[in-house]
């Protein structure tokens, strides 16, 4: 079906419903769809958008044509390749869309409605060990204010997993926002030991992000630091944001 007619179809079902605030454009494969421990060809590459070497939440590195093409990507110290991947285009292009009519959507690559990068973590033989969820920083400034609070929603999803959060001190060179300045780690393990998690939150401002331009006194917009980022690898890898 064209993007445009379902689009129409979908704004008119939602138009019947009084009730549309609750409705949500699901992609087709997520990055919670991913089983570790299976070859990374469980993903069919028609089920998400663009597929490319990660960075680490950066930008996207090397273009893919295939999950297959995993080794074309270079090693991380582990030993294991980033392989990141966008949701569907289509979902994305409709919930945009939704999103722009009624206010109440959110769509796109996002995690907890937190615009986000999304990897796997592929060993040599083609097995998924783990993945990587990063805050994406191409959002605006009112967007990325909130990415450090995407923390507490991972906090709540493993709260049997026996996290163990602690604050990381300032370090030399670093300030706070404002008043507020947030670095924390949380390092969990799950029930059965097979898996490890780390997830990090910061909102600070890095060394040489001043709030004021010392020249023209104006306020330096974007000067900041405001991100979450988790990993879940199998055992007996660690996931990299662990001390």
């Amino acid at each position: 079906m064209h993007k445009k007619t379902l689009l129409a179809l979908l704004c008119l079902d939602l138009s019947a419903h009084a009730s549309f605030a609750q409705v949500q454009i699901e992609p087709v494969y997520s990055i919670w769809d991913v089983n570790l421990g299976e070859t990374v060809s469980q993903v069919r590459d028609a089920d998400v958008g663009e597929i490319a070497c990660g960075t680490d939440g950066g930008p996207p590195g090397q273009t893919l044509a295939s999950f297959a093409d995993f080794m074309n990507c270079v090693p991380e110290s582990s030993g294991l390749r980033e392989v990141e991947f966008n949701y569907d285009d289509e979902q994305d292009y409709i919930a945009k869309a939704l999103e722009s009519e009624f206010k109440v959507l959110q769509g796109g690559t996002s995690v907890y409605a937190h615009p986000v990068t999304v990897s796997l973590l592929v060993d040599p033989a083609g097995v998924v060990q783990g993945r990587r969820i990063v805050t994406d920083n191409r959002t605006s400034d009112l967007v990325r204010r909130t990415a450090f609070t995407l923390i507490r929603n991972f906090k709540a999803q493993y709260s049997n997993w026996s996290l163990s959060c602690a604050d990381i001190p300032m370090e030399e060179g670093e300030q706070p926002v404002g008043k507020q300045f947030i670095h924390e780690l949380c390092i969990g393990q799950s029930p059965d030991g097979r898996t490890l998690i780390a997830t990090e939150a910061s909102y600070l401002r890095k060394r040489g992000q001043r709030a004021i331009n010392q020249e023209t006194q104006e306020v330096n917009t974007g000067y900041f630091e405001s991100q979450t980022r988790y990993e879940e690898v199998l055992s007996p890898y660690t996931p990299t944001t662990a001390p």
